[in-house]
């Protein structure tokens, strides 16, 4: 039995326990194994079998697609289970060996040590390139860790024995503290080296405190007095190692899907998965040292560690890890409060949508990367992005830029609706002119494309599921209008400008080559105005050497954007059954309609019906991005980008817009 496929099983169990859905008290003792193209799933008792075998559509229903498509069937029984004995005689599971498989969650009934149980992993399964996947691996430590409930609230117990006082925190999505080695060169999360849980050690906290207290320019030698140091030892308070009160370990997910390569950024989406906390609660404690005496240095240090939570603490917090509020713990700050409807932001666990700001970051990225790459150099624009977004490994810096976001999740109105979130946008930055220009692209983006999955396309119905995403500001959206737009397109351009000077731009080489091949007719509409300087540089998304290859879109001279009006067009807070309405043209707005009426522009689907020059494939990001915006007065409209224009199929498309279509771009520095 493979370790993956009863790893999946408990996910869906944890999500029908957790959604309250009748199916789990039926199924919470049950197994599941794949046999070719059937799944076998495992019953205890001849009665739950009836049972089961009475709801097969419904259990289906809660398989992922590729189970839904093999033939389900419900056996008495229990997976077939081997648990090797260590010298200490304690259970250790050896997942994703032929012969072992990993017990329903009832049956762990023992503490384990999800360090020891990432130490124990021996045997992996590999990709097609031959690479180790090792989700496998981390899930078993978050099973393990689920075992730790009763080691959580005795920590937490002698926490409250040994402070003087505590504080209470709840982080409302994800915390990563350290950044330790472990097996397979994986970077984890600090584990305790006794007990093997995750944990805050003392020295993060005293580091984040001490950095808010000067930060908040608090008296040196009084930091000094109450926090200690190198020279002269330990200060009058201290703090605590935190611990979670309950188990929290859960499989996150990185993915960035551009890299820069030979100067210029190629699509590649390269899943990595990672360990953090999710929805961690911690108390943390401070006690008075033999040198403190007074109480009032407690609550002194108490405030400052308030602050330094809500600023974030641990790694990747300019992703919006490890903060419990949106305080700004940057110089510059801004707030910006929003609106988004989806469908739907995933990070490891494909079964489970949830906000990750991680998503809006890496939307901000694209948009700078895109605007730089058409002002500067790849040198330059690889250095620029290193400044303000920070790199890793090998060579890994912090940027000038972080991004906060403090949100609560909508409810949705029936199966088929989208995801609705709404909150706030903190950005910050240490640089003032970094944080305007990380402004008014924010500004720029939410009115020219989405965030996360489905962020080339309007939100609709294309069945049988939920497409695109909306999202907006609430700030002055932008009208219908050229010179608004092309406004804020000089503004956008102004605010790079003045962090960084351009310089002349000479052809780069592999830019000259692909575009050589590049034969198409100019775009010819006459609604076109006559365009605004601009840099000369023609960098191409294609590859047509290679079809596949896909590169970064470069806000260039072969860049269009239109505006097209659809002043029908529905606001997505005013459809009621998405499933009927999502799919009309009052939905879809005519850009959309347009790009869905003809395979000579949608996008190239599983059969190779499409064209993949247009509206991309799967691998293929779309040449077109769509956005739906509704302006504060005036007619709905949407926005359409499209990269690479003098590519035949994408001129095409743009001859087939409507003729009352507003043409805002080329445009770049005067």
């Amino acid at each position: 039995m493979n370790y993956n496929t009863q790893q999946q099983w408990q996910a869906i169990l944890e999500k029908l326990k957790k959604d309250k859905n009748p199916l789990y008290e039926l199924l919470k003792d049950s197994g599941i194994d794949e046999d070719g193209d059937y799944l076998k799933l495992y019953i205890p008792n001849e009665d739950n079998k009836k049972l089961a075998q009475g709801k097969i559509p419904k259990i289906q229903a809660k398989l992922p697609i590729g189970w839904q498509k093999k033939r389900l069937n419900i056996v008495v029984g229990e997976p077939p289970v081997q648990i090797q004995q260590s010298s200490t005689k304690k259970s250790i599971i050896q997942p994703n060996s032929r012969s072992t498989s990993l017990p329903a969650m009832g049956k762990l009934k023992s503490l384990q040590s999800p360090l020891q149980q990432l130490n124990n992993f021996i045997n992996f399964d590999f990709d097609k390139n031959g690479n180790e996947l090792v989700q496998g691996a981390l899930e078993a430590a978050v099973i393990a860790d689920k075992t730790c409930e009763s080691l959580y609230q005795q920590l937490t117990e002698k926490t409250r024995k040994l402070a003087d006082d505590t504080i209470t925190v709840q982080f409302p999505w994800r915390l990563r503290v350290g950044g330790m080695r472990g097996f397979r060169e994986l970077l984890l999360p600090v584990f305790h080296p006794v007990y093997g849980v995750p944990y805050i050690p003392s020295s993060s906290l005293k580091g984040a405190i001490r950095a808010i207290a000067l930060q908040n320019k608090s008296n040196f030698s009084e930091v000094e007095r109450l926090l200690g140091t190198l020279d002269d030892g330990i200060g009058c308070v201290q703090i605590l190692d935190a611990f979670p009160t309950a188990s929290s370990l859960n499989v996150d997910m990185a993915n960035p899907q551009w890299h820069w390569e030979n100067g210029q950024v190629r699509y590649n989406s390269v899943p990595h998965a990672l360990l953090s906390m999710k929805h961690p609660e911690f108390v943390i404690g401070l006690s008075r040292t033999s040198r403190g005496k007074n109480l009032d240095d407690v609550q002194k240090v108490k405030d400052w560690l308030e602050k330094a939570l809500a600023a974030g603490i641990g790694s990747r917090v300019s992703a919006g890890y490890g903060r419990t509020g949106l305080s700004a713990g940057l110089t510059y700050s801004s707030s910006h409060d929003f609106q988004l409807w989806t469908q739907g932001i995933y990070g490891a666990d494909t079964q489970q949508s949830e906000f990750r700001p991680v998503a809006l970051r890496g939307m901000l990225r694209y948009w700078f990367r895109a605007i730089s790459l058409s002002i500067y150099s790849p040198t330059e624009s690889k250095e620029f992005e290193a400044i303000l977004f920070g790199t890793i490994d090998p060579k890994s810096q912090e940027g000038t830029i972080r991004i906060g976001v403090e949100w609560e999740e909508g409810e949705k109105r029936g199966s088929g609706n989208p995801y609705f979130y709404k909150g706030k946008i903190l950005l910050e930055s240490k640089e003032q002119q970094h944080l305007i220009l990380i402004e008014n692209l924010l500004r720029l983006s939410s009115h020219i494309a989405g965030i996360g999955r489905g962020s080339r396309r309007p939100l609709h119905w294309n069945s049988p599921r939920m497409r695109g995403c909306y999202w907006e500001l609430s700030e002055r959206k932008l009208p219908c209008e050229q010179k608004a737009w092309q406004d804020l397109i000089q503004q956008v351009l102004n605010a790079f400008s003045v962090v960084k000077k351009p310089h002349s731009l000479p052809d780069t080489g592999k830019s000259s080559s692909l575009n050589k091949s590049i034969v198409a007719p100019p775009v010819k509409r006459s609604t076109i105005s006559p365009p605004l300087k601009r840099s000369q540089r023609t960098d191409s998304p294609d590859n047509f050497d290679n079809p596949n290859n896909r590169y970064q879109d470069v806000f260039n001279n072969q860049t269009y954007i239109y505006l097209v009006p659809s002043s029908e067009m529905r606001h997505p807070k005013s459809v009621q059954d998405w499933s009927q309405e999502g799919n009309t043209a009052l939905v879809r707005g005519k850009a959309l309609e347009l790009l869905y009426s003809s395979p000579n522009y949608k996008g190239m689907n599983r059969e190779g019906k499409g064209n993949a020059e247009v509206g991309g494939k799967l691998g293929i990001p779309s040449f077109v991005i769509i956005k739906s915006n509704f302006p504060d007065s005036g007619q709905p409209y949407q926005t359409v980008t499209i990269f690479g224009s003098n590519n035949k199929a994408r001129a095409a498309f743009i001859e087939a817009l409507p003729k009352d279509s507003i043409q805002v771009c080329p445009i770049l520095f005067k």
